[in-house]
């Protein structure tokens, strides 16, 4: 396992990232937890994800379904909703588990309810994984233009587990290989070099 300390928070990569969440739920004490998914994660990655974070069996589950088209405003207001009907407060922590969509709508409902709660991105795809879970850009589109509203507000800690990746189709990792060669084309020739 990879465990990498930013300034901000803990990035997590590996077969063992979720003992290091077990970990971190140890660590820090929630008043609730609630975990957004979309209608694949919750059947592909939830089974697994709760089997190895026992702690995440009594979680409230918030499920909205996937694609960019649902990452709007109303999206974020039914989120809003749910957290309240649940009695959410300022103590509680929202779990992002999905893809990009998820990350970026999640960490912005997180960061405006109640002024901020905390939340964690459990990336599932590799775009997301590569990307989105990681920087603190979270935000929603507005009518056809992507991520018009948002925040810079980074997650508690992420924690990325590649075995996700098999439930994937080769089109939605050869899109996240993509967004791989573009960081190793702006970053430097050293890491393209690696990576050719």
């Amino acid at each position: 396992m990879i465990n990498i300390d930013s300034t901000n928070y803990k990035i997590s990569i590996g077969k063992y990232a979720f003992t290091a969440l077990n970990e971190f739920l140890s660590q820090n004490i929630y008043s609730n937890i609630f975990l957004l998914v979309d209608e694949k994660t919750i059947k592909y990655c939830l089974p697994e994800l709760v089997v190895k974070v026992p702690k995440l069996e009594k979680a409230e589950i918030i499920e909205t379904e996937s694609g960019e088209v649902n990452k709007t405003i109303e999206v974020c207001v039914q989120i809003w909703r749910v957290l309240t009907e649940l009695k959410a407060d300022r103590k509680s922590l929202l779990i992002n588990l999905g893809g990009g969509v998820i990350s970026d709508m999640g960490g912005f409902a997180a960061a405006s309810y109640k002024r901020g709660i905390d939340y964690i991105n459990i990336p599932t795809t590799l775009l997301a994984q590569v990307d989105a879970s990681v920087g603190g850009k979270t935000g929603i589109d507005l009518d056809n233009f992507k991520n018009q509203v948002g925040f810079f507000s980074n997650p508690k800690a992420v924690f990325i587990y590649p075995p996700f990746l098999n439930t994937l189709s080769k089109r939605l990792i050869l899109s996240g290989f993509a967004e791989i060669i573009k960081h190793a084309l702006i970053a430097d020739a050293v890491y393209w070099s690696e990576l050719k």
